[in-house]
């Protein structure tokens, strides 16, 4: 690797830890320490499709299989975030529902979230943001289409 491509490897490497450890953090020392990252991750991807979106289909859009989407489910819905039902007009599918504490928690997850890119835009000028934000852009783009 050239040295570039060592600085951003390296980079990439440590900023998705540090945002990992500062999200473990957070999540550790609030009210919702019942909860870990990666089911966070399951509601906000629930809050995302509302309730339109089959567990199936929330799977594929998480990239994990139905059956570890099932054990999150189950364990979101022992913890009292989240709800399953099955639609009147076709009882073999599954539609997730959050529940008020899960509002409640995505409501402070995603404050926690914008002090963080506050306190990185607090320090680059608007010129600087709209460059990261379109390198960074390309950068998602990217890892979106490897297989």
């Amino acid at each position: 690797m050239t040295p570039a491509q060592q600085t951003i490897n390296r980079f990439l490497v440590d900023v998705f830890n540090d945002v990992l450890r500062h999200e473990e953090e957070n999540l550790a020392k609030g009210p919702y320490k019942n909860l870990s990252v990666s089911e966070m991750h399951v509601l906000e991807a629930v809050e995302s499709a509302g309730e339109a979106e089959t567990m199936s289909e929330l799977a594929t859009r998480l990239r994990v299989t139905a059956s570890t989407l099932t054990v999150a489910v189950k364990t979101l819905e022992a913890k009292g975030y989240l709800v399953r039902r099955r639609p009147d007009e076709d009882r073999r599918k599954v539609i997730v529902g959050l529940t008020d504490s899960a509002r409640a928690a995505l409501a402070r997850h995603a404050a926690f979230h914008e002090q963080l890119i506050h306190q990185v835009s607090d320090r680059l000028t608007d010129r600087q943001m709209d460059q990261l934000a379109d390198t960074l852009r390309q950068i998602h783009g990217f890892f979106s289409n490897i297989q």
